[in-house]
């Protein structure tokens, strides 16, 4: 009997878990599952740099290309009798690809002619739109039971081969009702089996765990990586992809030079949409079902920004860098969430001390105040304007918490009067900190956009006539 674990634990590697025997298989869950998140966040990442980093526009609103993805995904492939289509897998992840791009080339011509502030209000209107109709709107309402919200039950890429093998049947008129049914059966090898081996998952019988089907969507999120990097640095690094440079900089100027711009903002705005239907494809997977929660600023587009910020625009390596940045917090904060109910768990006392600095922070806004007092002095004295700042700012901050807020909002905050840090807002506001840091000392980001000059060839009858007629100059 294979071993089931909870998806939405904690799924860091090093997390230790109660189950020695079963140890193996759940770092495999864990590490899988941190794999296809960061290969979520990084194509995210690629899609937001190409709209806004290269291109120049200013998009908050990429969740609703990313929905567009989850969303068609999900209905396409869900089965009939849960008002779904029943298509494949592959065509349907190709039609949402496809529609996402359709959409991102139809909102190029009534917006990107807007200035940058107007284009952003829109695209984070619609990422909104999208997520307040899959609330209410009864036909995106699949695989649920009754008036249920959401999308689930639909089919999951290759799972039906990674636990049955090829040639093997499922259905309700055979042995296998599910692919589930198939993992349990110790007499089928499918390439689940064939990993575990490989790996040495196995129970507390001795028997080989069929590794976690998170691992198989893990490999494809790495494959799509590497494959839509490529591809962004191929197109990126050709004529068309220093058009869009110049339109960043500066679009009337690129328009004197002949080039349609309003044109190559729709094609822009169209592949970056394709790769985030594809994200919200893998999300989807991820996901085994979702509802419309998955799709509120602070979940989404809040990180994809954060890790763009960070790592730095118009260069995917820092894409890749500022989401494993924002992808590690996510799942240490994860840790730290479970670990407050549990002193077992050896980041207890990280969470504890957190609680504590927290409660401080609360109850002794005085003290605080000075110590921000001493660091605006000490920023003034040095004649270092980034730390002069943090100072003021957090002693203005605090002062205003301190003369509007009392005991009461204390009282009517946490229950019992007890005051203890909720994780979420912890690694909401360490995030926007991180923004803010880089933002103020480092606002290229750590990989900040290299210069790039193509190479140009002369040949030697052009290199013979240029050194015949221009004396004095070295030509190289």
């Amino acid at each position: 009997m294979a071993v089931k674990v909870n998806q939405d634990q904690v799924f860091l590697y090093w997390l230790p878990i109660s189950n020695s025997e079963t140890m193996n298989f759940n770092k495999a869950l864990q590490v899988s599952n941190v794999l296809l998140t960061l290969s979520i966040f990084i194509l995210m990442s690629f899609s937001l740099n190409l709209h806004t980093g290269v291109t120049g526009m200013v998009n908050f609103g990429l969740i609703f290309f990313v929905g567009i993805g989850a969303i068609t995904v999900g209905i396409l492939t869900a089965p009939t009798e849960v008002h779904g289509y029943a298509w494949p897998v592959l065509p349907a992840t190709i039609v949402a690809i496809i529609l996402a791009a359709a959409f991102g080339w139809a909102l190029a011509y009534p917006t990107a002619r807007l200035r940058m502030d107007y284009f952003a209000i829109v695209t984070i209107s619609l990422g909104e739109i999208l997520r307040v109709l899959l609330a209410g709107e009864p036909l995106l309402r699949v695989g649920s039971i009754g008036s249920a919200i959401g999308i689930s039950k639909y089919t999951l890429p290759l799972k039906q081969w990674w636990f049955c093998g090829n040639g093997v049947a499922i259905g309700p008129n055979t042995d296998y009702i599910s692919a589930d049914s198939c993992r349990d059966d110790l007499t089928l090898i499918g390439p689940a089996d064939k990993m575990g081996q490989l790996l040495n998952l196995t129970d507390a019988n001795g028997l080989i765990e069929p590794a976690p089907y998170m691992m198989l969507l893990a490999i494809m999120g790495i494959i799509s990586v590497l494959a839509v990097w490529w591809l962004l640095e191929t197109i990126l690094s050709s004529p068309w992809g220093r058009i869009l440079k110049a339109i960043r900089e500066d679009e009337e100027v690129a328009q004197h030079h002949g080039h349609d711009v309003l044109s190559h903002k729709a094609a822009s705005l169209a592949l970056g949409a394709g790769i985030a239907g594809l994200a919200g494809a893998f999300w989807a997977w991820k996901l085994t079902g979702f509802e419309p929660s998955i799709m509120s600023p602070a979940r989404s587009t809040f990180l994809v920004w954060a890790a763009f910020i960070i790592g730095g625009k118009a260069n995917n390596k820092g894409m890749i860098v500022g989401a494993f940045i924002i992808v590690l917090m996510e799942f240490v904060f994860n840790v730290l969430v479970a670990a407050q109910g549990s002193p077992d768990l050896p980041l207890y006392t990280t969470a504890d001390r957190i609680d504590r600095l927290f409660h401080w922070l609360v109850t002794s806004q005085w003290e605080v105040i000075k110590i921000f007092i001493v660091i605006s002095v000490m920023g003034i004295m040095i004649r270092n304007r980034a730390i002069s700042d943090v100072g003021i700012s957090g002693i203005f901050i605090l002062l205003f918490t301190l003369l509007m807020l009392g005991q009461r909002s204390i009282d009517e905050s946490f229950t019992g009067s007890i005051v203890s840090a909720d994780m979420a807002y912890v690694k909401v506001f360490l995030i926007g900190c991180l923004m803010l840091f880089s933002l103020k000392l480092n606002s290229k980001g750590l990989i900040p956009e290299v210069p790039f000059r193509p190479k140009t060839h002369v040949n030697k009858s052009s290199r013979r006539f240029f050194s015949d007629n221009l004396k004095g100059d070295d030509i190289e």
